[in-house]
């Protein structure tokens, strides 16, 4: 079995003329911690909590902006293999999965920890290796499976007691990518057919199990760190890596940035040519509404507007200093761009770095919420994206206890004086009021 981890996931200076106003400041590059494990470079990078992200290099470490490193989770390599990075979930843990291949076959099992060393928590034997890629508005997780006896992957979900449930399987010899939720609560992503099977192609998935491949893909999926990965945008388009690969003929696919509208519309924003080069290993949506990405070949951080215009932000050039291969990025809830580089460092076992581009905090997106009715004193989950230090109103009746788990859940409790309406929710990034109103009971 090998590692199926999922990839998971800058600003540049603009002319300006004589009287306008002045240029924003370059991007700032900043090493937080030179990683000296003897384990593989770090990989995927996700926050926790305002201050501290979490990743894997084999091991799962937790890392605070101030460069402060904990040792979460240990396993042995061989025999295992660490297939995620941390995912929060509802209840305030972090979930990732290990496997192990014995002459039997294999056995997986998913593991949680929290930011305390010694957290770690591992959870009953399962026949399929889970590569968790997100968590859903109930609180559980959902991603890829892999079983031990080389038959086809599987969308599955994974509770929060570690147990893997296949929900729909993939065509034998597939090679789907880390699937996403979607904002119409759906599940998309991107699958490579079997060998001599044709280009990859864009699905969609059906809570209720129904399977649409809804585009085929000018492109052949090739192994690098951010193959196969698709995003949806604020704006409900899809953003994805087009692969390179087949060689360094010019005739080859072209490494790129891609955008897909649900009605089938292709649109390659920028081509970064062929071979190594031209490899883009992570791509985000950041809160300037721009997409932000790393190339592999040359260590440059760049953004992408969504009509397509291209900027460098920064160019390692260091890689004793900077490290090698910046290859996962996030934003964190600050408004800087953290992410890991697996090489390079004074042991060369890989950096974790900061880039302020002079961003905002992203602003907060409250999605969903369960249960949609309660008394007074009862609690309420609300899932979405960017909501760390979160503060809420009941129809504008502060709620007087209210705690997260990760950028994508706040738990608040329905105060006293609340009535029915809807549920605002405000971090340092802004406001956003839910559609849907909250019954108070």
């Amino acid at each position: 079995m090998t590692n199926h981890a999922p990839n998971a996931f800058l600003l540049a200076l603009f002319a300006v003329n004589v009287g306008a106003a002045p240029p924003p400041p370059a991007a700032t590059y900043r090493v937080i911690v030179y990683l000296t494990s003897q384990n593989q470079g770090p990989i995927g990078i996700v926050q926790g909590s305002p201050g501290l992200f979490y990743s894997q290099n084999g091991n799962i470490i937790s890392v605070t902006t101030q460069g402060t490193v904990n040792t979460l989770a240990t396993f042995p390599d061989p025999p295992y293999t660490v297939e995620s990075y941390p995912v929060a979930a509802a209840n305030g843990l972090a979930y990732s999965s290990i496997d192990q291949i014995g002459s039997g076959g294999g056995s997986a099992n998913v593991f949680s920890v929290n930011s305390t060393p010694g957290s770690e928590l591992t959870y009953p034997v399962q026949s399929l290796a889970p590569v968790i890629a997100g968590n859903l508005p109930n609180g559980i997780l959902f991603g890829v499976a892999y079983g031990f006896t080389g038959g086809p992957p599987d969308f599955a979900t994974v509770d929060l007691a570690g147990n893997v449930a296949p929900l729909y399987q993939f065509p034998s010899g597939d090679r789907p990518g880390a699937p996403i939720y979607g904002a119409d609560g759906d599940y998309y992503g991107t699958s490579q057919p079997a060998a001599g099977g044709g280009n990859a192609y864009f699905y969609r998935l059906t809570p209720s199990e129904a399977f649409t491949k809804l585009v085929t893909l000018p492109f052949v999926t090739t192994d690098f760190l951010g193959g196969g990965l698709v995003l949806q945008g604020t704006d409900g388009n899809f953003y994805g890596i087009q692969s390179t690969g087949l060689g360094c003929s010019s005739d080859n696919p072209h490494g790129g940035v891609y955008k897909l509208t649900l009605s089938g519309q292709y649109t390659l924003l920028h081509d970064f040519g062929v071979c190594g080069k031209a490899v883009v290993n992570s791509l985000i949506e950041a809160s300037d509404g721009k997409l932000y990405g790393t190339i592999q070949g040359t260590s440059v951080l760049f953004s992408l507007t969504k009509s397509g215009d291209y900027r460098v932000v920064f160019n390692t050039t260091n890689g004793l200093t900077q490290g090698v291969c910046q290859c996962t990025l996030v934003q964190g809830s600050d408004g800087i761009i953290y992410g890991t580089a697996v090489g390079g460092g004074p042991s060369n076992f890989g950096v974790i770095f900061a880039l302020d581009a002079g961003l905002p905090a992203p602003k907060p997106r409250a999605q969903e919420f369960t249960p949609k009715a309660g008394a007074v004193g009862g609690q309420v989950q609300i899932w979405g994206q960017n909501l760390l230090a979160a503060s809420v109103q009941f129809d504008g009746v502060a709620a007087t206890q209210v705690s997260n788990s990760g950028p994508n859940y706040v738990l608040a409790t329905v105060p006293v004086g609340a009535t029915t309406g809807p549920i605002t929710v405000t971090t340092p990034g802004g406001t956003v009021t839910t559609k849907a109103k909250f019954t108070v009971k």
